[in-house]
């Protein structure tokens, strides 16, 4: 059966316009546009996503990119073996960062955390837990970083041992420090509040996944959500900003998302896993892991150059935490 034959018997849309856009196909019909995307979720984690967006519609908060099911409720496709899922389509105009829009950021943000809160169960659904792993993650990066400065020879690409010796110092400063938090009993407090409340959060929170849609904010990108604690999607929100503006007072910010429930831990815990090394990370796991990379070794030394100096606003957040 052709696409549009399948589209129209599932959806029961007339398409009046089709074209293949990215990883999918974009639909246009008399009333609206759509974007038929190609997933590689399985379809249990879909129905999970699915049921944290119906979850945030039955509570109010409706602007954010929506699964659109079939006629029949799924909330996804299968053609040709492969798997998609029907979003809506919509023109995405970039958020320009500036003092007076973070106050109605924060307020967005805000929203959607309370809208996600006291998630019921859903059948068929894959569950995406991933608290406490930020504190398993550091204590990896430590393990690695400090084996790699006690044992450069496991580097066999000298170029790459130098990059990695005149660079790997700072980047174990800020695990430690990251470590001192995640280790504190008031981190599994935290988790303990977050898993009573059955909170799911965004995963990806980057100021470039908040658009404006006819003068509203609007949250796109919504695949990675999972059960987790707020403060991840906050770190990383404040954490975009900082790319755009290191002098930006990331503090104050962190402060404005809590009404009542603001403590110093809670901002320390953000700024904690703001300065978890994720790149630089997951960068060093690859050289370890192919050891001899005589034939990569430029690439991966403009990278680790290109991630460290990304990564010089850790340095005030890490004074800040002293």
């Amino acid at each position: 059966m052709a696409l549009k034959q399948k589209f129209k018997l599932h959806y029961g849309f007339d398409i009046k316009e089709l074209k293949k856009f990215k990883d999918g196909y974009i639909f246009k019909t008399s009333k609206a546009e759509y974007l038929l995307k190609k997933t590689k979720m399985s379809p249990a984690e879909i129905v999970f996503i699915f049921h944290c967006h119906q979850h945030l519609k039955d509570n109010k908060f409706v602007n954010f990119e929506k699964i659109v099911p079939t006629k029949d409720g799924c909330p996804y496709l299968i053609f040709n073996r492969n798997t998609y899922v029907l979003i809506e389509h919509f023109k995405k105009e970039p958020i320009e960062f500036s003092e007076k829009q973070l106050a109605s950021l924060v307020e967005f943000i805000n929203a959607f955390h309370s809208a996600s809160a006291n998630l019921k169960s859903a059948v068929g659904a894959r569950y995406k837990v991933q608290y406490g792993k930020d504190r398993i993650t550091a204590r990896n990066m430590y393990s690695i970083f400090t084996k790699l400065k006690e044992n450069p020879h496991l580097i066999k690409t000298e170029r790459l041992r130098n990059i990695i010796l005149s660079t790997i110092e700072p980047n174990i400063e800020y695990v430690k420090k990251a470590l001192e938090i995640l280790e504190d009993t008031r981190y599994l407090e935290v988790i303990s509040r977050s898993m009573q409340e059955n909170r799911f959060i965004h995963g990806k929170l980057i100021i470039d996944n908040i658009h404006k849609c006819y003068g509203k904010l609007r949250l796109g990108n919504m695949f990675d959500l999972e059960l987790n604690i707020r403060e991840k999607d906050i770190a990383t929100f404040v954490k975009s900003l900082l790319k755009i503006d290191k002098s930006f007072d990331f503090e104050d910010c962190i402060s404005k998302f809590y009404v009542t429930s603001f403590d110093n831990y809670k901002k320390w815990l953000v700024l904690a896993m703001i300065l978890l090394p994720y790149e630089y990370f997951s960068l060093l796991k690859k050289i370890v892991r192919f050891r001899d990379l005589d034939w990569a070794s430029e690439g991966f030394e403009e990278k680790i150059k290109r991630i460290c100096e990304k990564d010089q606003y850790k340095d005030k957040i890490l004074a800040s935490l002293h």
